[in-house]
């Protein structure tokens, strides 16, 4: 077993514009509970952390958010609240800062606080994988089994060099690439050649070695984050936040640490061996909604047009078979829905009836201030729209 204490590290942030307007820019989307399941992504990520953890989780989140974060974990983690978005690799590198002052030797895994994972034990079994492998101090992933040519994802290429020792022990290989979102047909050529894994980014590591390794790529960043951390719980805390803070090099892990280590040899990958989701789009959430272990609240309506309510319960005019011609309609909360011969997913922050006719593969977001009606092949357009309601006056609406 690893003997090295383990701090788990959870990036809270981003703006989910592709969930919009369920996801807006002071909620956003890891503090929804978009699946039905009664939990947020962020307090679903806590839980399933929690166990693996030798001290409190570290959160990275907004300032705005902050207030809602501390609710939602009513007290099991550390919340650290960055002053802007600088993206991941300053969030990861000041919690990295922070818990190297408390435990040198601590290992930390960077896990995001809006995915989805289905299995638990068999992502903490991996997870202690990736923890045994990091303390021999490389730079460890866990990879993802392609299951289609994605273009979304991000990948990592196994290494075909001989595995270590310590790497076979723990059921990690060499990577010898990461690659960024590649094209539908480069996507199919990666899925053929069984070499390349989804890259969820998910990253388990000492953190003295990555603030080591960090201040030989990039020292203002390493320097900046440890003497942030130095000035926690003094009187010049906020002072040296606010000024150290904005000059970090706004940059993501994967190119600050990642590529750099994996051409050097540093960097392994554990194959992951749970289901998981970055729930990234509504055509994501749709496959999630949709399939049949979809649960909490959510259910198909009668094959005769029958009415789903809050609840999931039937009305009295559907049998709860099906929507006609293989339809399937699942709804989350408190709009009612009558559907024929339709394939969608209803999210209702109003009490409006809908009724589909006919329509396959959509989804529809009823809110209060904005009606989103979305082809789920067209997932990936939408933050196009998001991005249009400040140049159009609305602003409020993001």
């Amino acid at each position: 077993m690893p003997e090295a204490p383990f701090v788990p590290v959870i990036p809270a942030g981003g703006s989910g514009t592709r969930l919009w307007p369920l996801s807006r820019r002071e909620r956003p989307k890891f503090l929804l509970d978009l699946t039905g399941s009664g939990s947020s992504l962020l307090e679903q990520t806590i839980e399933r952390l929690l166990p693996l953890s030798d001290a409190p989780p570290v959160v990275v989140t907004g300032a705005v958010h902050r207030a809602a974060v501390e609710e939602q974990a009513a007290g099991r983690v550390l919340v650290i609240a960055e002053p802007s978005p600088r993206n991941s690799m300053p969030a990861i590198a000041l919690a990295a800062a922070v818990v190297e002052r408390e435990t040198p030797d601590a290992v930390i895994g960077s896990f995001a606080a809006d995915h989805l994972v289905a299995d638990t034990a068999a992502f903490a079994e991996d997870v202690r994988a990736a923890r045994a492998a990091a303390e021999d101090g490389h730079l460890v992933t866990l990879g993802i089994v392609p299951t289609h040519p994605a273009t979304g994802f991000g990948y990592i290429e196994r290494s075909s060099a001989p595995v270590a020792p310590v790497l076979e022990r723990a059921g990690a290989l060499p990577v010898s690439r990461f690659v960024e979102k590649p094209t539908r047909e480069v996507a199919e050529e990666f899925l053929a050649s069984g070499r390349f894994l989804w890259n969820a980014g998910m990253f388990v590591v000492r953190a003295r070695v990555l603030l080591d390794e960090l201040a030989v790529q990039i020292p203002p960043l390493a320097e900046g984050v440890r003497r942030i951390a130095a000035a926690r719980g003094t009187a010049q805390e906020q002072e040296v936040l606010e000024e150290v803070w904005p000059s970090l090099l706004s940059i993501a892990i994967d190119h600050a640490l990642a590529e750099p280590l994996a051409a050097r040899g540093r960097v392994a990958v554990v194959p992951a061996r749970f289901d998981w989701d970055d729930v990234g789009d509504f055509a994501a959430l749709a496959r999630q909604l949709r399939s049949p272990a979809a649960g909490g609240g959510v259910r198909a309506v009668g094959a005769a047009g029958g009415t789903v309510g809050a609840d999931g319960a039937v009305g009295a005019d559907g049998d709860g078979a099906g929507v006609g011609a293989g339809g399937d309609v699942r709804v989350l909360g408190t709009v009612t829905v009558d559907a024929v011969g339709s394939r969608a997913t209803v999210y209702g922050a109003t009490h409006r009836h809908v009724a589909l006719v006919g329509l396959d593969g959509i989804t529809v977001v009823d809110a209060e201030d904005a009606l989103l009606v979305l082809a789920d092949d067209h997932a990936q357009e939408l933050s196009a729209i998001v991005s249009s309601l400040s140049g159009s006056g609305r602003d409020d609406l993001r």
